[in-house]
């Protein structure tokens, strides 16, 4: 008689849930309901199976306690979920209900041997992030992170792609190195004339500091106020030799002549003093010195 995903649970209890993390089992399982496998033909498979060869004495051992001592089993289970759920919490992630179940008895199998860095993979790969303000935890702070690094570089990126590297990174499947190698070749793609720079440690916004810092100077702003997306700052990044055509950066001299051209440069002081020195100058020039 054929079996359902229903029934595989019922017929084969906390080991249908393990399944859904364990690849060699997950393969049976599925294999169990597409090909209408009786209980017992997806029981012996399973028996005959490298985990269960490795694990079956553990599997026993939970058996027999959930059986004859029904106390410490469920609370084993209430120990090992709450471990796991914190484990969430730190991680900025949320377990649905039944993925949850599955990292419960996979844990209790294993007898609550894995380090840190097993727990938190199998976490993130088990779980959702949060979204927008509602992010917290070390997602957060990874996800910061790397909004500030995707910044310095003067890359573009969405929030699902942050999504996507911060669960690939909590996974174990990849790393912050990574996410900046990543970043670092895009803005080499972007900034050609800097790759030199660039492959020798400097950010995009490293190079552009001296740039911001001119143009803070120049028309009085606050640094803080300025950034890569500046039009004058990405214009001095991005002009063009007038000899061979390829990307280079504007002279500094040349950034320093077009901020004057700004409007905003007439309600500088620096503006104010250059104006008064050249009505003083023309005044000596016709003879005026001042008064005495």
């Amino acid at each position: 008689m054929p079996i359902s995903v229903d029934e595989a649970m019922s017929a084969y209890g906390f080991v249908y849930a393990l399944a859904k993390n364990i690849p060699e089992l997950n393969t049976y399982l599925t294999q169990a309901v597409q090909g209408g496998w009786s209980a017992d033909k997806l029981t012996a498979t399973i028996e005959s199976s490298t985990w269960w060869r490795s694990n079956a004495d553990t599997v026993r051992n939970l058996v027999t306690m959930r059986a004859t001592d029904p106390a410490t089993y469920a609370q084993n289970v209430a120990n090992a979920r709450r471990f796991i759920t914190l484990k969430a919490q730190q991680l900025g992630r949320t377990v649905d209900p039944r993925r949850l179940d599955a990292l419960v008895m996979q844990s209790l199998v294993t007898n609550g041997s894995w380090d840190d860095q097993v727990l938190t993979n199998l976490v993130a790969t088990n779980s959702t992030l949060s979204s927008g303000e509602a992010l917290k935890g070390t997602a957060a702070d990874l996800r910061n992170h790397m909004t500030q690094l995707a910044q310095s570089y003067g890359v573009a990126y969405t929030s699902s792609s942050l999504d996507t590297w911060t669960t690939r990174i909590q996974a174990g499947q990849d790393s912050l190195a990574g996410f900046e190698a990543t970043m670092r070749a895009r803005a080499k793609a972007a900034y050609p004339q800097f790759a030199n720079q660039l492959d020798a440690g400097m950010t995009v916004r490293d190079i552009a500091d001296p740039y911001i810092a001119t143009m803070a100077q120049t028309l009085e702003l606050d640094e803080g106020s300025l950034s890569l997306k500046d039009r004058q700052i990405q214009q001095a990044l991005n002009q063009k030799d007038p000899t061979t055509g390829a990307q280079t950066a504007q002279p500094m001299w040349a950034f320093q002549q077009a901020l004057k051209h700004d409007p905003r440069y007439d309600k500088t002081i620096q503006a104010k003093d250059d104006a008064f020195s050249t009505l003083a100058k023309i005044g000596a020039d016709f003879g005026f010195t001042g008064a005495k």
